[in-house]
């Protein structure tokens, strides 16, 4: 099939070829413009390209995403062609941005053919309507290592988007392909992705204790944190994306321990009743604690230290998340009765409601854009996912299931939020949009997963 190309009769779709070149190019008010040049080296072809619209609204593009084409000269014993692609293709549809054409309509066969411009027929792939085409290949070595070269395609203007290389080890293969995806997320929307990420969770086992855990966005390459076999709760990430705090009753009581991912040590840094967050310079704890029978948020230092009390009710305040300048802190609080979103000036100790709809508001999280707030609210009995701007305006319902859905955590992109939903019997982990759209679970344990958080990019 090398070379192959469909018949003139099949080939020749003006009128849908005119429409995806047109709807490539598409002008909205969410459209990324600008020339840009990459290659994969100083010898590579550099390509003219313009930017691709993707927001709210915009129709989804139609992508091909080829199997890789094996470079060397071992056999690819492990599927990687296909698996490396089946990766991207996930990724790109996890996105809610792009409509990934069914294999079963690709016309070439991709070991046959190149993987550069001039070593394919783009009218292959515009024959299926796909507007974009990501080719790449891959070659192994001795030692588990293994090189990638990826490229994304427009295949009506005939040019080259982005290419990038990649060589590491084998086993990291998924995250280079997650490190292309972000790459082209990047070009077409001015903003890195977010599949080189990983979502921390609680897991219930068999035996009921609750472990954190965490994985890539795609469910792979899971890993425990904590091996203690009783309750732990509420994750949350370092900064810098280094390490874990959460909260343990491994000592018999309630409190918040650190965890470092590259020592493996595992610290107490205070007593705690809630979860805790770390400001954006990652220098200060937020933290529900109870003193003398009162829930109150106070700030601590990297050592565990009270810095300050700040706030000072007999309501039970708790679930405190920093807003990205620092200056602000969101929390739930019932100190008017009702369980309701708060916002506190931590310069002035000044405090203001922020929710007013609903008698049961919870679990903030702010975005790290700024601009919106998502928490969780009961409606008609169930949980749902809300945002809302930090002035109070703009609430929005993004669930709206018979199920329970909570826990938001934001990626830090800010158009990506992970969430906690029993809607398929049990307790799993979901990611969406910001606006709701393209719902996907996460992870399918045999107990049940929640309290998801999102990690930094990583590094």
């Amino acid at each position: 099939m090398g070379g192959m190309t469909a018949p003139p009769s099949l080939r020749r779709r003006p009128s849908r070829a005119e429409d995806a070149a047109r709807a490539f190019v598409r002008v909205t008010a969410w459209m990324v413009a600008g020339l840009m040049l990459w290659g994969l080296s100083a010898g590579a072809a550099r390509a003219q390209v313009t930017g691709l619209i993707v927001g709210p609204g915009a129709e989804r593009f139609r992508l091909a995403v080829s199997p890789l084409k094996n470079l060397g000269s071992r056999p690819d014993t492990e599927k990687i062609s296909e698996r490396i692609a089946d990766v991207m293709a996930d990724d790109l549809d996890r996105s809610g941005w792009f409509e990934i054409v069914d294999r079963s309509a690709y016309i070439e066969d991709p070991q046959k053919t190149g993987i550069r411009l001039g070593g394919f027929d783009f009218r292959d792939w515009t024959t299926i309507g796909a507007e974009g085409l990501i080719k790449g290949g891959f070659q192994t070595f001795d030692k588990g290592k293994i090189r990638f070269e990826f490229w994304l395609y427009d295949t009506f203007r005939r040019n080259q988007v982005v290419g990038k290389a990649y060589t590491g080890e084998v086993r990291d293969a998924r995250r280079m392909a997650h490190r292309f995806v972000d790459e082209i997320i990047l070009k077409l929307t001015g903003t890195r992705g977010v599949f080189d990420t990983r979502i921390a969770y609680v897991s219930t086992g068999r035996d009921r204790f609750k472990e954190i855990h965490f994985s890539h966005l795609d469910g792979t390459d899971r890993k425990r944190v904590t091996h203690n076999r009783t309750i732990n709760m509420f994750p949350w990430w370092r900064r810098d994306g280094k390490g874990l705090v959460y909260l343990s009753v491994k000592t018999g009581k309630w409190q918040v321990f650190g965890f470092d991912l590259l020592t493996k040590r595992e610290k107490v840094i205070a007593r705690g009743d809630g979860r805790g967050q770390w400001s954006p310079d990652g220098q200060h704890l937020a933290t529900p604690m109870e003193r003398r029978g009162n829930h109150d948020i106070y700030r601590l230092n990297r050592s565990g230290h009270v810095v300050e009390r700040l706030t000072h009710h007999p309501g039970i305040d708790t679930s405190p998340t920093w807003s990205p300048e620092g200056d602000r802190i969101a929390f739930s609080s019932d100190r008017h009765g009702s369980l309701q979103i708060y916002v506190l000036e931590v310069a002035t100790g000044a405090i203001r409601r922020l929710t007013f709809k609903g008698s049961y508001n919870t679990s903030p999280d702010w975005s790290p854009t700024g601009e919106l707030i998502a928490f969780t609210g009961r409606t008609n009995g169930v949980m749902n996912i809300f945002t809302i701007r930090p002035d109070g305006s703009g609430l929005r319902m993004l669930t709206a299931n018979r199920s329970n859905d909570e826990d938001p955590s934001w990626a830090p992109d800010g158009r990506f939020l992970a969430f906690t939903s029993d809607r398929s019997g049990s307790r799993r982990i979901y990611t969406m949009r910001r606006d709701g759209e393209s719902q996907r679970r996460l992870t399918g344990s045999t107990a049940g997963d929640t309290n998801p958080s999102w990690s930094p990019r990583l590094q």
